[in-house]
This record gives C-alpha cells, sequence and structure tokens, in this order.
C-alpha cells in the first residue's frame, strides 16, 4: 500500500498535528528517509512522542519500520514512453485499492436518505464526469444537480440544506476560491463528499467523507505534463455502483 492509501484508511484518526506531519512527509519524501524522529517533530514544530503517535496509528511499530516504507514505496523516476500504458493500470489498481478502506455503508446510506445530491466539479473534466454521475442517479429515483460555475454555486447555497449532499470533485483539493463554500457547508452542517487525488489536501481534511483517486503525470512533449482523470471516473462509476448496491439491498 503507498503512503497515499495508509492515509485514506486512517484519516478518521488523524488529528490536526498528524496531519501538519504528514503534510511535510508527502512533500519530503526522500529526504524524510534520511532524517532522524527529533529532526522531523522539530522541521514540523512538533514533537518525538507526537510523532511516534502518529506512525503507529498508520500501523507502523516505530520511526524506523516508517522510514524503511518510505523507501520501498517511494515511486521511481519519471517513467519512459513504453511505460505510460502501465502508469494506467497502477493508478487504477492503487484507486481501487484505497476504495476497499472506505466506510460504504455510512457513505450510501447518507445518499440514499439526501433530498438533494449537489455535484461540482472545479475543472471542466470534472465536471462532465460528474453529469454523468448525476444523469445515473435518476435512474435510481435520486434528485441530483450538477452546478456549471462558481457563479451558480454561490447563487445555489442558500438552497442547500443539511438534508442534501454535496459531491465535490478537484484534482488538487486546494481550489482557492471553493474554500469559503466548503466553510459555509460546514458551518450549516451539510454533508460533503470530496473527492480529490491522493493525500492530504483541504478539501478532504474538511470533507465527512474523502475518496481519492491516483493520477500520475507524464510527458509527451518535453515540460508538457499530462494528468489523466481516468482513475477519477472510475471512483464515481465505483461510488454509485456502491449506491445501487445500497437501494438494491434496502427494498
Amino acid at each position: 500500500m503507498t503512503l497515499e492509501g495508509l492515509i485514506t484508511k486512517h484519516q478518521k484518526v488523524l488529528g490536526d498535528l498528524d496531519k501538519t506531519i504528514l503534510r511535510y512527509v508527502l512533500d519530503n519524501r526522500p529526504k524524510i528517509q534520511q532524517i532522524s524522529i527529533t529532526e522531523l517533530a522539530t522541521a514540523t514544530y512538533t514533537s518525538k512522542s507526537t510523532v511516534l503517535r502518529l506512525v503507529r496509528k498508520l500501523g507502523f511499530a516505530g520511526f524506523s519500520e516508517f522510514k524503511y516504507f518510505l523507501k520501498t514505496s517511494t515511486k521511481e523516476a519519471e517513467p519512459t514512453t513504453e511505460l505510460f500504458a502501465d502508469l494506467q493500470v497502477s493508478d487504477i489498481i492503487k484507486t481501487i485499492k484505497g476504495l476497499e478502506h472506505v466506510e460504504w455503508d455510512d457513505l450510501t446510506k447518507r445518499l440514499k436518505e439526501a433530498q438533494t445530491i449537489y455535484c461540482y466539479g472545479t475543472g471542466f473534466s470534472q465536471r462532465r464526469i460528474l453529469d454523468e454521475f448525476a444523469k445515473n442517479l435518476l435512474q435510481l429515483g435520486k434528485r441530483a444537480i450538477t452546478i456549471p460555475n462558481k457563479t451558480e454555486l454561490d447563487m445555489a447555497m442558500e438552497m442547500i440544506t443539511p438534508q442534501d449532499v454535496v459531491l465535490l470533485a478537484s484534482l488538487s483539493g486546494e481550489t482557492e476560491n471553493i474554500k469559503e463554500n466548503i466553510f459555509m457547508w460546514t458551518l450549516k452542517n451539510v454533508p460533503l463528499v470530496s473527492v480529490t487525488q491522493a493525500g492530504e489536501n483541504t478539501f478532504a481534511s474538511h470533507s465527512d467523507y474523502a475518496l481519492h483517486y491516483h493520477v500520475t503525470p507524464f510527458s509527451v512533449i518535453k515540460e508538457k505534463k499530462v494528468e489523466s482523470l481516468v482513475t477519477l471516473s472510475v471512483v464515481v462509476d465505483y461510488l454509485f455502483r456502491k449506491l445501487t448496491e445500497k437501494m438494491s439491498k434496502d427494498r
């Protein structure tokens, strides 16, 4: 399992200090393999005991075992052209493995009971995927609305209630102009489901349910990166199938 997968699996027991440490680890993986637990605590303005509690929450006996895990699971250098297709397969497999750790009963129950499911994607590709998801929900008799842009999202804020669910899809999970909306949903106790790239991010940390997908960028032309959202489609389709199973079982 990857570090991102472990974070997803144990996200409900991670506190704010844990997330601070993990953000630093994700941004400095090669460096973490060379430093001591004291140095990591100093760099993150925490303590040795806090770091030790964190790695134990993630299932490791101690910091040395955690460092070994990072060393053996760190991604290798930029892949060669021949491996681009394999990258997609790898991303899909890692995404599905991460979904195995989601508490689906609770999430699908919340979606089943929602009066309206509001879907919002931070980019064109995300919105297109959520639009298809919303159309599929109609087959289950669920009312779903895809909000096409930020202006209309702001206009809809007063209509969204705690009896609804907001499904938010993003790559980075850090889109700045959506953070104010997330704050208001949290304030109003509106259930939020985020679907973002694997790893710690603002959207995931403020969501009731955080789903993740893996994306490995690759270069088609020098310095031009491609980030495929095939795995976002996998997550959204998986979510629809789990909800279908739930509603069929409860009939």
